[in-house]
């Protein structure tokens, strides 16, 4: 019976292809993930500006809360919530923490408009996602 294992040189060696295979690997999930959560609030934040307007046509006054809203929400019970992790935000070339833990109404100084936010003045146009390099 003459067994034999790998070597260690072979060992080292597989270990150094797979840690640099990682290194690769690992930041491009990060790059989507942080796309993803982006994508999300940009959408989110959509889709409570359309609710905004609904709400004024039906009602002729924007909400000042985002329970108002509630009703035109009904796929997310009215209760959409930000992701955590980090997002693209305001032309950033590096990714930052999601800047609030939920999402508000504001109503915008001078043109009688309300939109929806995420912290201090984010709008959804505010979020941007970059164009993947190959």
């Amino acid at each position: 019976m003459n067994q034999r294992g790998f070597a260690t040189l072979e060992v080292i060696l597989m270990v150094m292809v797979i840690g640099i295979l990682a290194s690769i690997a690992v930041p491009r999930f990060t790059n989507v993930t942080t796309a993803a959560n982006t994508a999300k609030i940009q959408s989110d934040l959509s889709t409570i500006d359309t609710a905004i307007s609904i709400y004024y046509m039906e009602h002729g006054s924007y909400p000042t809360a985002l329970n108002q809203l509630t009703e035109y929400l009904r796929g997310a019970d009215g209760n959409l919530k930000p992701p955590s992790g980090k997002v693209y935000l305001n032309g950033n070339k590096t990714a930052v923490d999601v800047p609030a833990t939920e999402y508000t109404i504001q109503e915008a100084s001078g043109n009688n408009e309300a939109r929806a936010i995420l912290g201090s003045n984010n709008t959804a146009d505010k979020f941007y996602i970059p164009k993947k390099t190959t």
